[in-house]
This record gives C-alpha cells, sequence and structure tokens, in this order.
C-alpha cells in the first residue's frame, strides 16, 4: 500500500488544532507548519506532529509547497488546521491507496458554520484540493492558491468537515484580507475596477446563493453568510476600483493583506 505524508499548516488554532491531528493519526507521517503562533497552538501540535516547523508566513500555497518539499512519502494529503478527516473518509483514502486510478484527488466539504453545519447556498459545493502523488503539482502562491498542473481528479465520496468562522469577527477579519488579496490578485491578471461592479457583482452573489442555490434553508446562518460574502464581493470590487484608480493616477496602490 502506498504511504501517506500528512500537511498542516497552521496560525492561533488552539482551539481547533488537535481535533485535527488526531483525525489524521492514520497517516504514515505527520507534518505541521505553524506561522509563529501566539497561543498554544505551537504546543499542542507538537504532541502530535512527527514532524513540527515554524516558518514566517508568505501564503497558504507557499506554507504548503515548503511542507511537501520535506515529505517523506509518494503521496501528500493536505488538510487545513480547522478540518477535520472522518474515519469514514480516512477509510476510504486507504482503500483508494491500494489501486490508485488518478494522480491527484479532490474531497467535498461539510461546513460548520457558527457552530452548525450548511447544508445550502454557495457551501454546497464547497470543494478542495486532498490528495496528490508528490513531485508532480505545486501550488500556486496566491489568494485561492489552485494545485498546478490542473489534471483531471478523483473525488471521494465521503466529505471533510470544516469548521469555518468560529465567529463573525473572524468572518469580518478574514473577509478584509482576503478582499485585499484578492484585488491585487484579479489587477495582476489584468482585470480593471469599476464602481458599478461594486454594486451589481455583491447583488449577483447574494440572488444567486440566497435565493437559487436555496441558502434561505439554512434559516438565519443563511441569511447572515449571504450578506456578509456579498459584503467581502463588494469590498473585493471597490478595492480593485481603488487600485486601478492609483495605479491610472500614478499614486500607487494598497498592499493586500496576508491571508490564513
Amino acid at each position: 500500500m502506498e504511504k501517506i505524508s500528512a500537511i498542516v499548516t497552521c496560525h492561533n488554532r488552539e482551539g481547533e488544532i488537535e481535533r485535527c491531528l488526531k483525525s489524521l493519526r492514520w497517516a504514515d507521517e505527520l507534518i505541521v507548519v505553524d506561522s509563529f503562533s501566539t497561543d498554544r497552538t505551537p504546543e499542542l501540535a507538537g504532541k502530535w506532529a512527527d514532524r513540527f516547523y515554524q516558518r514566517e508566513y508568505l501564503s497558504p500555497g507557499a506554507q504548503k509547497n515548503w511542507a511537501v518539499e520535506r515529505a517523506s512519502h509518494g503521496w501528500i494529503l493536505v488538510v487545513d488546521s480547522d478540518e477535520e478527516v472522518p474515519r469514514e473518509l480516512a477509510r476510504e483514502v486507504r482503500r483508494e491507496l491500494e489501486s490508485p486510478r488518478f494522480d491527484c484527488y479532490r474531497v467535498r466539504r461539510r461546513a460548520v458554520f457558527l457552530g452548525r453545519e450548511m447544508r445550502f447556498g454557495a457551501w454546497a459545493t464547497d470543494s478542495n484540493y486532498f490528495l496528490f502523488r508528490r513531485g508532480r503539482y505545486k501550488y500556486t502562491e496566491e489568494v485561492h492558491e489552485l494545485l498546478l498542473p490542473e489534471d483531471k481528479c478523483g473525488w471521494f465520496r465521503h466529505p471533510l468537515i470544516h469548521y469555518t468562522h468560529r465567529s463573525l469577527d473572524e468572518f469580518i477579519e478574514k473577509s478584509h484580507r482576503y478582499a485585499a488579496a484578492g484585488a491585487e490578485k484579479y489587477y495582476s491578471r489584468g482585470r480593471r475596477g469599476y464602481a458599478a461592479r461594486a454594486f451589481f457583482h455583491p447583488v449577483f452573489n447574494f440572488t444567486w446563493n440566497y435565493f437559487f442555490r436555496l441558502g434561505f434553508l439554512d434559516g438565519a446562518r443563511g441569511l447572515i453568510s449571504g450578506v456578509l460574502s456579498s459584503a467581502y464581493v463588494a469590498e473585493k470590487y471597490a478595492r480593485l476600483w481603488e487600485i486601478s484608480r492609483k495605479k491610472r493616477d500614478g499614486t500607487g496602490s494598497p498592499k493586500g493583506g496576508e491571508t490564513r
């Protein structure tokens, strides 16, 4: 059977890191890369990791690529510190690696938002890269990183559990950072900002996810998630407009914050 190196990157996750790492005890190697947490995350993670590192945070992709280079085995399993691998999914991975059919695999995620599972809206199609052959793939070093090259991936039937956003403060703070980084990414790829997009894109985002994707069936959390996600979209396009204006006027552009 093929052996697996599991990788977890983290920052200030003392309330979640042990749950994540316990769910990965079945992996052949567990590597944790911490970006100098100021809480008890290093202490707690060190109890479970086969190899524990601390490294300055540059981007999600940069942290993961750095960790992959230090892995010992031929298959890489990547899990975020706010995720948990259920036993059914772990068994499915092991069975698949008895005779792998693909070089990379994706997994659907069951999102838990403010303490309750979300079944509709944008959450219904949430997924992530999960397992791939070492040496063939590399993450892009940008917000919402991709795994390249973009090959055909297999899919696991059982989902990963994603404990997203423990509080509204966390949601809003992360949205600010992702909006800034996302706007910079758009501009670097040739997209330019127009003020009207800061209105029409969030309106479409809310209408599509809340009504057509049935986000309203998630109750109060569905409404709150829909409103705040649309506010994130509005801020991203407003920042893109600001960057475009400042570049055009020759006054520079704001720098996007790091994202974790």
